[in-house]
């Protein structure tokens, strides 16, 4: 049993992480001077477009293996 909370805690907080990452977001603005043009502000997550794709595949991966370990630890428990 020790296996399966240990997994299920792995894959909570695999997927803790991701969401941490996808929420913390920055944002820049770009002031024009007076009258020759309009601000222009951005926003996107703090490590980027292609850093939060990794991060999202990894944890992916993570929380497969962690699922995939859970069925097998709790296929083993004695009934």
């Amino acid at each position: 049993m020790n296996r399966v909370v240990a997994w299920t805690a792995v894959a909570v907080i695999s997927t803790l992480i991701v969401v941490f990452f996808a929420m913390y977001q920055v944002s820049s603005c770009a002031d024009a001077a007076p009258g020759h043009g309009e601000s222009v502000c951005t926003s996107g997550p703090a490590i980027g477009v292609p850093g939060l794709w990794v991060v999202s595949i990894i944890g992916a991966v993570v929380v497969a293996v962690a699922v995939w370990q859970i069925v097998r630890a709790w296929r083993a428990l004695p009934r």
